[in-house]
């Protein structure tokens, strides 16, 4: 049982296990920290109102035994949902947080090269979008069915063997292996193949009100499948990979960014994501192992198109959404290697030479011509939050533009998720419960909901333990009711490795005892690789 501990009662043997913001924003890790000298807790003073310290994880004074457990309540299955998802109803007024539309002025420290109104955005003729509201706990097992019993430990560990040596080819194997799940030969009793296909759209002009009026939203269907999709998804990734990887090269030795290369993938990346976004995330949640060092970038680029596609902006917006996350870390180029591939903590100078990466991206991208104001402004804030704890101007609320916002929520998550030199990945599921914490304080509430939404709460690629004990991975989702997602059943009640892994629809097992999501898990819990079952 975490508890709350003010800075000023902070103490030399804490166990620190969270924080009340973001741990990318602080130089310290990711997975928590013992408190080990007075200068930690100058620091975390310095940095928070308060934090969550584990007693059982704290040494000496300030570690207290387990403590004893009350009795578990029962109820029967099917009773109080843990995650509920519901649809305001057309003209009804959703309760939100104050309208973030953004005003003529531009925040402090951004500059317009183009000395354009980065309100001038041009959208598609068409009117409405969608609006969802998600109730997020905090609780580790999360399921429609409330099973409170699940066990805690997932027992993460890393292979040591290299499954991908002696593949036959990325792409065949993709689409060998995807085929064979998606596939209606393939379809299990629970199957239907047109599930996740087709969103019945909300009558009438519902929009989320931190979005302008002056922005005209498109409702998106799903006009191909997964497996139509794949091909086109996979060759698109790879090239956007390279690009980036080129686009890397190009900073580091002082050329200037080729922006009509960028754009023909960013290009290729929407309109792969516009037919079926979780393909496109299929194939990163797989290729994730393979991406360059500066993958992140392409991950919070397809986070963030997939967000944008969810609230309805039109496919220009998206575009510029897709070259906002790609270049958003383009400064990091300029930072020494050493920094960078730091494992320990940072100290409060290397901090702060780590927060110049948004200025330096900056720099490099004003020497771009033609570069929209709406990717430079979202790049500028991508690091400010909502109280005005970022950096690195410092701007709050309503002052920072919602591109500037949606890339805080996407690139927080995409980092949470992603295994770093100095931390290890948390589980899908487990970041968006953290960003569902910091909202309302670090990120606008209304966006981390959409968020959620818009990805799912157990995100396409991410590994899940079923009520029946069995593992699984998400293949698809289901546009109705997110948390009955299509899966890829791997391992048995036991967790032993199934010998013909099985497909299963979530939504259509209606047995006595039907099947539903327990938790999240991270990737390799139980000796476990998400992305090996895909390239068999």
């Amino acid at each position: 049982m975490y508890r709350k501990v003010i800075g000023k009662e902070l103490k030399v043997g804490m166990f620190v296990a969270d924080l009340d913001r973001p741990w990318i924003d602080t130089p310290f890790l990711l997975q928590g920290f013992l408190i080990e000298d007075d200068e930690q807790i100058e620091q975390l003073r310095k940095l928070c109102q308060w934090v969550l310290v584990d007693p059982q994880r704290s040494t000496g004074d300030e570690y207290a035994g387990p403590a004893k457990k009350a009795p578990i309540e029962r109820r029967e299955l099917g009773t109080e949902p843990r995650v509920q998802i519901t649809r305001t109803a057309a003209g009804a007024n959703p309760t939100a947080a104050p309208n973030g539309a953004r005003k003529n002025t531009s925040p402090a420290g951004y500059r317009d090269p183009s000395n354009k109104n980065p309100n001038d955005r041009v959208g598609s003729n068409s009117t409405g979008s969608r609006e969802f509201a998600v109730a997020m706990r905090t609780n580790s097992s999360i399921g429609d069915e409330g099973d409170s019993n699940a066990p805690n430990s997932s027992a993460p560990s890393d292979r040591s063997a290299n499954q991908s040596s002696g593949l036959r080819g990325f792409f065949g194997q993709l689409i060998e292996s995807t085929k064979s799940l998606f596939s209606s030969a393939q379809k299990d009793t629970f199957d239907d193949a047109s599930v996740g296909n087709t969103y019945a759209a909300p009558q009438g002009d519902i929009r989320p009100s931190f979005i302008p009026e002056t922005v005209h939203l498109t409702i998106y269907e799903d006009v191909k499948t997964v497996e139509e999709e794949i091909t086109f998804a996979a060759e698109t990734f790879a090239r956007t990979n390279d690009l980036l990887h080129s686009v890397v090269e190009d900073i580091r030795v002082g050329n200037h960014l080729e922006l009509s290369l960028v754009e023909d993938v960013i290009e290729n990346m929407v309109d792969s994501m516009v037919r079926n976004p979780d393909a496109m995330m299929w194939v990163a949640r797989m290729r994730e192992k393979n991406a360059s060092a500066y993958g992140h970038g392409l991950n919070v680029a397809i986070n963030l198109v997939a967000f944008g596609r969810h609230l309805g902006y039109p496919k220009e917006s998206l575009a510029h959404l897709g070259m906002l996350g790609l270049l958003l870390d383009v400064g990091k180029i300029k930072l020494p290697p050493a920094l960078l591939e730091k494992t320990s903590s940072l100290t409060p100078e290397e901090f702060e030479h780590m927060k110049q990466h948004v200025t330096l991206g900056l720099d490099e991208l004003y020497k771009t011509p033609n570069i929209h104001p709406d990717i430079l402004e979202g790049i500028a804030q991508h690091h400010e939050r909502m109280n005005g704890t970022g950096y690195p101007f410092g701007i709050q609320g309503s002052k920072i533009s919602i591109f500037g916002r949606m890339a805080a929520i996407t690139d927080c998550y995409s980092a949470m998720t992603e295994k770093r030199v100095y931390a290890e990945a948390v589980s899908p599921h487990e970041a968006l419960q953290m960003l569902s914490n910091w909202s309302g304080t670090q990120f606008h509430p209304d966006m981390v909901e959409q968020f959620i939404q818009s990805i799912g709460a157990f995100p396409v690629g991410s590994l899940v333990e079923l009520s029946s004990g069995e593992v699984a991975v998400v293949a698809t989702h289901n546009k109705i009711k997110r948390l009955k997602p299509k899966v890829l059943v791997v391992t048995e009640p036991d967790k032993s490795l199934r010998k013909h892994p099985r497909t299963l629809d979530l939504i259509y097992d209606v047995s006595e005892k039907p099947v539903y999501i327990r938790r999240g898990l991270p990737n390799n819990s139980y000796d476990l690789d998400a992305t090996e079952f895909y390239l068999n």
